[in-house]
Formats: structure tokens, sequence, C-alpha cells
């Protein structure tokens, strides 16, 4: 068929659409983020029209599930590899990422005009650029994290007995109501600031109640007004291991 992109006005440019006949009874719809590909498998004996309104019933389903696909979060390319055209999201905005050479000891830094210098020694290990990287990625989360620690914690009445980070596959943050303990997804430094806000929010409610009951909304209302609309843009990213 011709006329998968008239069957689906609301689909976003960029992406491929195949229809796929097979020995099967019913019709099914793939998306694959990887490829940009939305790939339709048919019975061979269904009847054109059949089909075209079977594409049209799920094009809305379909149209938001590119559209999510379409923000999932691609890890950081590794600064052993970057060069001067490169760049990096920080904080919800993407910065250039400037290299150069440095005799004294490397350091990363953010400009005055905002961009990402890295200073290394010529000849400088790839494998210790990247952690060199990745500890200034975490240096300034924790950062933010402290600021947000010292706002929300007494506003709240409650505390956390250690924040830590840790890169995880199906989780923004998790916590430990008996150690008190709360992880925080070391991918949020890549994401708008109020999403990592949202996050710490919500893990210091389950010091307060620590089940998603009725109780914990009440409180997430109280304090953060708005944390529906937060949750529902963390959601639409998907992360990859």
């Amino acid at each position: 068929m011709h006329e998968l992109h008239r069957l689906l006005p609301g689909a976003l440019e960029g992406w491929q659409y195949e229809l796929v006949y097979k020995s099967i009874r019913h019709i099914y719809f793939r998306i694959y983020p990887d490829k940009k590909t939305v790939r339709i498998s048919a019975p061979y004996q269904i009847n054109p029209k059949d089909l075209e309104h079977a594409i049209l019933a799920k094009a809305a389903w379909l149209t938001d599930k590119v559209k999510a696909a379409n923000h999932v979060l691609e890890p950081h390319t590794s600064p052993s590899v970057m060069r001067d055209n490169c760049s990096c999201m920080l904080w919800g905005k993407k910065l250039p990422v400037v290299r150069g050479v440095s005799n004294s000891r490397p350091q990363i830094c953010l400009s005055a005009e905002s961009e990402i210098m890295i200073r290394v020694p010529s000849g400088y290990a790839p494998q210790k650029e990247d952690n060199l990287w990745n500890r200034w990625l975490r240096s300034i989360l924790n950062e933010r994290i402290q600021m947000l620690r010292e706002k929300w914690q007494p506003a709240m009445g409650t505390a956390a007995a250690e924040f830590r980070l840790k890169k995880m596959k199906t989780r923004w943050g998790s916590c430990n109501t008996r150690a008190r303990r709360i992880w925080i997804n070391a991918v949020l430094v890549h994401l708008d600031p109020c999403l990592l806000e949202y996050v710490l929010v919500h893990e210091l409610v389950h010091l307060l109640e620590p089940g998603h009951t009725q109780r914990f909304y009440q409180i997430m209302q109280r304090y953060l007004s708005d944390w529906k609309s937060r949750e529902i843009r963390l959601n639409q990213i998907t992360l990859r291991s």
C-alpha cells in the first residue's frame, strides 16, 4: 500500500512505513524506534478496505507511539570520540562540546558562552577521559541534588539518610524506606531540572507514605501541584541501556 502516510497524517516526518503480508489471522502493528519504522503485518487474504479501516482505527495510537519513540533518550557520546562540532544534552539543553589540549591537570567545565570545555593533555587515555566525563556529570548532578535537599527536606518535614546516583534501566528513582536511602538515576543530569525535582520530591514522599496510595498522591499535590505534568514528561522518555 502506497498511501500509509495519507492514512497516518499525524505521524512525524522521517519515519517509514512497511506493510507485510503473512499467513496470519489478525493485523499487527509494531514500532521500531531504532529504524524509525512502523511495520504493519496483515493477512494475505485481507480486503484492502478492511485493512484501511483497521489502520485508520489505529492511527491515533500509532501517532502517539511514534511521538514517544522520538523522545527516546540517546546515551551521550563518549568524550573520547567527541569533536568540536559535537554537543551534549545538559539540563535539557543541547550544548556544544569544545575540546582542547591542556598542559595542566585534565578538566571539564562550562564556559561563559555555555559551552562544555574539555581540556586534557595530548595522548590522554580514552578510558581516563571517559572517567573524567562521568565524574564531572555526577558532580553537577550531586550539586543540584544538594540544593533540592536543602529546599525540600525542611519544607516536607522529612529527610533521607543519603542520596546515591546510579544509572537505572527502568526507574528514574527509588527509595529504601527502611534505610531511608534514595537512589537517583544519573541520566537525569541530561534532562530539564524540573524533572529531577519531581523525582526527588516523589522519593521523599515515600518516606512519609511508602506506597502509592491516595494519601501519597495527596502529599504530592500538596508540595508539587504540577507533579502530574512532570510525570507525563518523564514517561515520554524511554531509557536505553
